[in-house]
C-alpha cells in the first residue's frame, strides 16, 4: 500500500497559472492530505539531493502542469521517471469556468479559487492511490545524468489517458481508480 505521494507543481514564474500550481500543491500537502503528501523541489532533484530522488522513485508522482508546454511532465520523462497521474490546469479552468487572474505574486480570488479545485483534483488522485490495496506504485530510478543532457522531447511522452475531470494517466502506469468510481 502506498504510504505517501510526491506532489510536483509547476515551478514556473512566467505564468499566472504556475502560481496557481504551486498554490494547489501547498493546499493538498498542508490542509488537505498533511503527512500523506510532499512537494518536490526541482532544484535540488536537479542536483540530486537523494530526498528529492527518492520521493519520485519510491512514492507515486502527481504532476500539476499549467500548459501546453508541460514542464513537470518533461522533466520526469528527461530524468526517465514516469508520474503516476497528471493533474491539467487549462482542462480545471475550462470545466469550472474559473480564471488564472492576472497577478502572479498574490492571486486574486478566482485565481485561488481555481487553485482550490485543482487541489481537489489532485486529491482525489492520491486519495485512490493511498487507500486502494489493488494500487501497486511500481518504483523507479531517476537517471540523474538524463535531466542535464539536450534532447527532442515527444509529444505527450507518456501517452496520458483522462481518467477523469483534469485527472490522466499514464498508459503504463498501473489504474489508481475503480472503474466504477469516476465518471
Amino acid at each position: 500500500m502506498v504510504e505517501r505521494v510526491c506532489i510536483f507543481p509547476c515551478g514556473g514564474i512566467k505564468f499566472t497559472e504556475s502560481t496557481v500550481a504551486r498554490i494547489a500543491a501547498y493546499i493538498v500537502n498542508e490542509d488537505l492530505l498533511p503527512r500523506k503528501t510532499m512537494i518536490l523541489c526541482v532544484p535540488a532533484f536537479l542536483r540530486g539531493v537523494e530526498e528529492d530522488l527518492v520521493m519520485v522513485e519510491d512514492y507515486p508522482t502527481i504532476v500539476i502542469d499549467c500548459h501546453e508546454e508541460s514542464c513537470g511532465t518533461n522533466l520526469l520523462y528527461l530524468a526517465g521517471v514516469t508520474p503516476a497521474a497528471r493533474v491539467f490546469i487549462p482542462d480545471i479552468a475550462a470545466e469550472t469556468g474559473l480564471s488564472y487572474g492576472n497577478a502572479r505574486r498574490e492571486l486574486e480570488s478566482e485565481a485561488n479559487d481555481l487553485a482550490r479545485a485543482v487541489a481537489d483534483a489532485a486529491v482525489l488522485a492520491a486519495t485512490a492511490m493511498l487507500e486502494s490495496p489493488e494500487y501497486i506504485f511500481p518504483k523507479q530510478k531517476v537517471k540523474t545524468q538524463a535531466c542535464l543532457a539536450q534532447g527532442k522531447i515527444p509529444v505527450n511522452p507518456f501517452h496520458y489517458e483522462r481518467v477523469a475531470g483534469g485527472i490522466y494517466k499514464p498508459k503504463d502506469m498501473p489504474d489508481f481508480f475503480a472503474k466504477e468510481s469516476v465518471s
